[in-house]
């Protein structure tokens, strides 16, 4: 994508896309990520009444953005059987746009971004075991997510969805390093990955939303740190630092959240079905005071 500040104006703002036969308009800009942007976006004449998301690329054919896009949409495909990740309703690529780049549209249902919610500790650990649901679909598969974070975690009507598979691989390979201050200690190194370095980034959104906003070691949100001082929190958990316990949270989850986020992959919990049961133990015992 481009950095040139002009091209943030929005120019596809009313511009449309043919995705599964139906025409969609892109009414406005709702997010940009360093490599994507996401449209609000109505279908014209088809009778569906439904908000939906576009998420449109434009990028080089055969380049690494063409290859994370695929990416996506292979996932979203092999993915399509399991209710706890984002079902990707269909996709068209464009060729011959701005530079002769591709463009290419992703279509998704609008879904409410854990980004944007301040859940309740009931909430966040029934977020923690729907997405433990879908990362268990997913070992079964053979896939890692490799850059889940609150970013990419959604709100339906009654649970809650994994979102965004552009950096999913097989599991055992060596991922892109994803957002650094979710990632494992083994994706940080560089090292090859399985279901547990998923795990471990969970157990860290888990902990940033019991805590109010914080990573381990920060005093207050990231939102009002530093980038030296978020990085410095962060090369203490990369080091091996122990995490320090929530206090509001209590023993029992704070137990989850450390097995969860041990700096040792052997320490934590070997699947995600594990943890979802534990999970469901403490779920119980929350909703019951």
């Amino acid at each position: 994508m481009t950095n040139d500040k002009t091209y943030i104006k929005d120019s596809l703002c009313g511009d449309t896309a043919v995705i599964n036969g139906i025409q969609f308009r892109m009414e406005y800009l709702i997010s940009q990520g360093s490599d994507s942007r996401i449209y609000s976006a109505r279908s014209l004449g088809s009778g569906v009444d439904s908000a939906f998301v576009i998420k449109y690329r434009s990028c080089r054919v055969g380049g690494e953005e063409w290859d994370r896009c695929m990416r996506e949409i292979e996932a979203g495909q092999m993915l399509r059987g399991c209710s706890y990740i984002v079902k990707l309703l269909g996709h068209s690529v464009r060729l011959g746009g701005e530079g002769g780049a591709a463009e290419i549209f992703l279509l998704y249902h609008r879904l409410e971004c854990l980004s944007g919610i301040v859940p309740t500790t009931a909430e966040t650990l029934g977020m923690c075991r729907d997405i433990c649901r879908a990362l268990d679909y997913m070992r079964r598969k053979g896939l890692i997510h490799c850059d889940i974070k609150p970013s990419n975690i959604y709100r339906s009507a009654d649970h809650w969805l994994l979102g965004d598979l552009g950096s999913v691989c097989l599991s055992g390979g060596t991922p892109e390093t994803g957002s650094i201050g979710y990632c494992s200690p083994e994706a940080y190194r560089g090292e090859r990955c399985d279901i547990r370095a998923d795990l471990y980034s969970l157990g860290i959104t888990c902990y940033q939303q019991l805590s109010g906003g914080r990573l381990p070691f920060c005093d207050v949100p990231c939102g009002e740190m530093q980038e030296e001082e978020v990085n410095a929190v962060i090369q203490r958990r990369q080091s091996g630092e122990n995490i320090p316990p929530i206090e509001s949270a209590g023993d029992e989850v704070n137990a989850l959240l450390m097995r969860m986020c041990a700096f040792e992959r052997r320490r934590r919990f070997r699947t995600p079905r594990a943890a979802s049961r534990t999970l469901e133990k403490i779920i119980g015992r929350v909703s019951c005071l």
